[in-house]
C-alpha cells in the first residue's frame, strides 16, 4: 500500500499527461494507430460529399456542406487517401484518389500550376502545396497505380516544379520584390523543390531550394527564433522592434517543410535553427493541445486546434522528435482535440461550430488530414514522455521579440499582449495590452482573441455567420461613437509593465482608444488603463475608465452550459467546475444574444457570453475563479 501511495503522489506531481497515460514510456506505435484511426474516419467522412457520375466536370470533385462549392485545394487528400490505400487495401481509397485528382484539372492551368478555387480565385502560390501532398503520394504509395497514371501524376508533379522555378515573386525570398509575400511560400518552396528535383531527376531545382533556404536563415529572430515574414514591411522593425509573425502558419506549413527540406539536404545549420524555433513555437500550446495564436498576425484563420487552411504540425515536428519527447506529447495533446472538433466524419472549425449550428468547411478536413498522413507515413520510434512547456508553472516568460508575455501560474495560462506588427488588413488581431487568452486547467478557454472586427479577410477559404449577433471575443475597453467601435484592441502605442505584487502577477497597460484605422473618435484622444492580477485562486481586471467607456468580457460558454446570477455574481456552471465572474466594482449586464444565449465568432469558433461593464466612479474591477 505504501508503495501505492508513492506512485500515485509522483503521478499527481508530474501532471495530467502523465497521470492520464499510465506508463512513462510513450508508444508512438499506439499514437500512431490512434492518428490512422481518426484519419480513416475524416476521409470517410469526405468521401460522402464526393460526386459520382453527375458530369465530369463534376466527377471526383468534393462538395463542402459549408460553403455549397468545391475547393480548389481538395487535390490535397491524394496523400491521405493513398496511405489508406495502401494500409487497408479497399479499393475506394484508391478510386477515390485518382478520380480525385481526374477532378483537380479543372483547376490545372498550362503553366503547371493549380488555382486556389475555380472561378472564385486565382491565386496559385498554394501550388506548393498540393506539389508536396502529390510528392509524398508518389513516394510512398505510388506502386499502387498503373503505369499510365502514375506516369501522368509524375508530369503534373514535375510541371509543377517548373512553375515554382519560374516563379521567384511567390517562392524567392530575396530582399528585392518579396515585401507583400508571406513567409509560408517560400519556406514550403524549399522542400517541394528540392523533393521534386530528387524524384525526377532535375538538378537545378535542388539547387534553387537551397537558395531559397540559404535566404530564409537570417529570416529567423535574434532573441527567441521566431521564423518572420506574415505580412508586410518585412525588414522594417515596428515602434516596439517586431517584425510579421503567425504562429500556426509557422507551426503547421513552414517549420515542418523547413525540417524536411533540411533533412533531405543535410543542411544542418538550418536544420538547428529549425529545431530551437519548434521548441520556441510550443511554449504557446496549451495543456490541452491547443494552439495559442491568440496574437498572431494572421489570427484571423485561427480554429484554437489549428488553422484553417493551413496542413497541421504533426509531421513535422515529428520529424524531430526522437530528441525532442514534448514534440510527441504536443502531436498527443493536439489529436485528442481534434478528436473533440470531430463530428460525423468531419473535422469542424470551431469547438463550438457544431453545438451553435455552424456547418462544417471541408477544408478543415482534408488539410489537417493531409498532415496526419505525413506523420502517419515515418516509423515508430522509442522515447520518453516530457510535458508540455507550458503544463508547468513556471510563473511568467516574456517573448520581446512579439511583446508578449506568457502566465503559467497555480490553474491558469494567460497571454497578455502588446505586439504592434500589423497585417496587410487592418484589425486582424489584438494588441493595446490585450489579455488574448485565459484558460483554466478545469473551465478549459475562457477568453480567446478574435478578430478586432471580423471580416472575411480571405473570403474564398472564411465562413460568415448566419446569427443575428457578432461581435468581438477579446477583452478590451470600448466606446462605440457613430456606429465605430473604439477600443485599445488597436493601439500601436499601449504601454505594459510587469512586476510582482505580493503573491500576484500584475500587469498594468496605459493605452488610448482607436479604431482598427488608429483614428480616435471625433478627435478627442482618450486615455484608459487596465490592470490584470493573477494569482493561484483568481484572475482580476480592473479599469480605469472615462465617460461613455466600458469594460467589456466576452466569457467563453458553450449554450449547453447553465448560467445564472448568485449574490451579484454571475455563475457559468461548466462540465467539470463552476467559473464565477464577481464585480467588485461598477455594474455588470448581459448584452443581447441569440436565441440560445450566446452570440458566436466564428474565429476562433467559440461561443461567448457577452458581459458588459460599466463605472462605478470611473474604476472598474471584476474577479474570475473556478471552483
Amino acid at each position: 500500500m505504501r508503495y501505492i501511495l508513492l506512485i500515485s503522489m509522483l503521478l499527481s506531481l508530474l501532471g495530467p499527461s502523465y497521470a492520464q497515460g499510465g506508463d512513462n514510456d510513450l508508444s508512438t506505435e499506439k499514437l500512431q494507430k490512434e492518428g490512422s484511426t481518426l484519419l480513416q474516419e475524416w476521409m470517410d467522412g469526405m468521401l460522402d460529399f464526393q460526386c459520382h457520375g453527375l458530369h465530369e466536370a463534376l466527377d471526383g470533385g468534393v462538395i463542402c456542406p459549408a460553403c455549397a462549392r468545391m475547393h480548389g485545394r481538395t487535390g490535397d487528400a491524394v496523400l491521405p487517401l493513398m496511405y489508406l490505400a495502401d494500409k487497408t487495401g479497399e479499393d475506394k481509397y484508391l478510386d477515390a484518389a485518382i478520380r480525385l485528382m481526374k477532378w483537380m484539372e479543372n483547376v490545372h492551368r498550362p503553366d503547371g500550376s493549380w488555382m486556389n478555387d475555380v472561378n472564385v480565385s486565382e491565386w496559385n502560390g498554394t501550388t506548393v502545396f498540393a506539389a508536396i501532398s502529390l510528392y509524398e503520394a508518389l513516394y510512398y504509395h505510388g506502386h499502387l497505380l498503373n503505369d499510365s497514371i502514375r506516369s501522368h501524376w509524375k508530369q503534373e508533379l514535375l510541371s509543377a516544379g517548373h512553375f515554382m522555378m519560374e516563379n521567384p515573386f511567390i517562392y524567392s525570398r530575396k530582399r528585392v520584390g518579396m515585401r507583400n509575400m508571406n513567409v509560408n511560400y517560400s519556406a514550403s518552396a524549399t522542400y517541394a523543390l528540392y523533393a521534386i528535383g530528387e524524384y525526377c531527376g532535375v538538378p537545378s531545382m535542388k539547387e534553387k531550394a537551397m537558395e531559397i533556404a540559404a535566404d530564409l536563415k537570417s529570416y529567423f529572430t535574434q532573441k527567441n527564433c521566431f521564423l518572420f515574414g506574415e505580412g508586410p514591411e518585412i525588414w522594417k522593425p515596428t515602434a516596439n522592434g517586431c517584425f510579421p509573425i503567425d504562429l500556426l502558419y509557422n507551426v503547421e506549413e513552414s517549420l515542418p517543410n523547413l525540417a524536411y527540406y533540411a533533412r533531405m539536404a543535410g543542411d544542418n545549420e538550418l536544420l538547428a535553427l529549425v529545431e530551437r524555433s519548434m521548441k520556441t513555437h510550443l511554449e504557446f500550446m496549451l495543456p490541452d493541445g491547443a494552439w495559442d495564436n491568440s496574437w498572431g498576425t494572421r489570427s484571423f484563420k485561427w480554429t484554437y486546434w489549428g488553422g484553417r487552411t493551413s496542413d497541421g504540425f504533426m509531421g513535422g515536428y515529428y520529424a524531430l522528435a526522437s530528441h525532442n519527447p514534448e514534440f510527441i506529447e504536443a502531436i498527443r495533446r493536439n489529436l485528442h482535440l481534434l478528436r473533440s472538433a470531430t463530428y460525423k466524419g468531419l473535422l469542424y472549425g470551431g469547438l463550438h461550430y457544431q453545438v451553435t449550428g455552424l456547418k462544417p468547411c471541408i477544408h478543415h478536413t482534408f488539410g489537417h488530414a493531409k498532415a496526419l498522413a505525413s506523420f502517419l507515413e515515418q516509423p515508430a520510434i522509442e522515447t520518453q514522455r516530457k510535458p508540455l512547456p507550458r503544463e508547468c508553472p513556471y510563473g511568467v516568460k516574456y517573448f520581446g521579440d512579439i511583446r508578449t508575455w506568457l502566465v503559467a501560474q497555480g490553474a491558469w495560462r494567460a497571454t497578455i499582449t502588446g505586439y504592434d506588427a500589423e497585417y496587410k488588413v487592418k484589425g486582424t488581431h489584438p494588441m493595446g495590452g490585450a489579455l488574448s487568452l485565459l484558460w483554466h486547467e478545469k473551465a478549459g478557454p475562457i477568453f480567446a482573441a478574435t478578430m478586432n472586427s471580423y471580416q472575411l479577410i480571405e473570403a474564398p477559404n472564411m465562413q460568415t455567420s448566419n446569427r443575428q449577433y457578432l461581435m468581438g471575443g477579446t477583452p478590451r475597453i470600448e466606446m462605440m461613437a457613430g456606429g465605430i467601435a473604439y477600443t485599445n484592441l488597436d493601439d500601436l502605442q499601449a504601454q505594459v509593465s510587469y512586476g510582482m505584487v505580493h503573491d500576484r502577477h500584475r500587469f498594468d497597460v496605459k493605452a488610448h482608444l482607436v479604431d482598427i484605422r488608429q483614428k480616435v473618435p471625433n478627435g478627442q484622444i482618450i486615455p484608459v488603463g487596465i490592470h490584470y492580477s493573477i494569482s493561484d485562486t483568481l484572475v482580476s481586471i480592473e479599469a480605469d475608465l472615462l465617460e461613455s467607456t466600458y469594460l467589456m468580457l466576452p466569457i467563453i460558454s458553450s449554450p449547453v452550459e447553465c448560467v445564472y446570477e448568485q449574490a451579484g455574481k454571475i455563475i457559468v456552471q461548466k462540465e467539470n467546475c463552476r467559473l464565477k465572474i464577481n464585480c467588485r466594482k461598477g455594474e455588470m449586464m448581459v448584452l443581447p444574444t441569440d436565441e440560445d444565449g450566446r452570440i458566436v465568432n466564428p474565429v476562433p469558433g467559440f461561443a461567448f457570453l457577452p458581459i458588459k461593464v460599466i463605472a462605478d466612479n470611473k474604476n472598474v474591477c471584476v474577479e474570475i475563479e473556478v471552483e
